[in-house]
This record gives structure tokens, sequence and C-alpha cells, in this order.
């Protein structure tokens, strides 16, 4: 079967199968097709604020007790609502 993709005009010389598979109904080509993901306005996580990295350097037990009070949380978590813990004191 002869495909004619209507954008970019590519013709295509296509066994019976694969045309009524991936073809009929269509107009236009694989490559001319819409691809899923992608970055999309709106889509994602929203934005905590402004990621900063940075290296601290600490005796190990003082280590040793932030790995024991954090838990199962990401130490970045841990440490972001211990800051945000002291900032809301201070107001």
């Amino acid at each position: 079967m002869k495909f004619i993709c209507s954008n970019c005009g590519k013709e295509l010389c296509l066994e019976p199968q694969i045309y009524e598979q991936s073809y009929k109904g269509y107009e236009v080509c694989m490559d001319c097709r819409p691809k899923h993901g992608g970055k999309r306005e709106g889509a994602g996580r929203p934005s905590l604020g402004t990621t900063k990295k940075v290296s601290i350097t600490l005796p190990d037990q003082v280590w040793e007790e932030i790995y024991q009070r954090k838990g199962k949380k990401p130490l970045s978590a841990f440490f972001r609502e211990l800051v945000l813990e002291i900032r809301d004191e201070k107001s």
C-alpha cells in the first residue's frame, strides 16, 4: 500500500498489515505525529524555591545524631524543615 504524508509529503510503500496497524485513518506519517512527553507549560512539581548547593563539615557524632533524627526523610528535607522552623521561631 502506498501512503503519502499530508504534512511532509513523504511517500511510503507499506505492507497491508503495517498500514492497517499504524497508518490507516491517519493523514500524517509517524515522524510528523505529536510525540508523547517532553516539557510542557505547568507540568511537573511546583518549585519550593531556589536551590543552593552547600557543603557542611561536622563531627561524626553530630552526623550520627542528624541521621537518627531525620528518620526516612532525605537530608535536604530534614535541613529545609530545620531552617524553616528556626526562621518561624524568630518571627
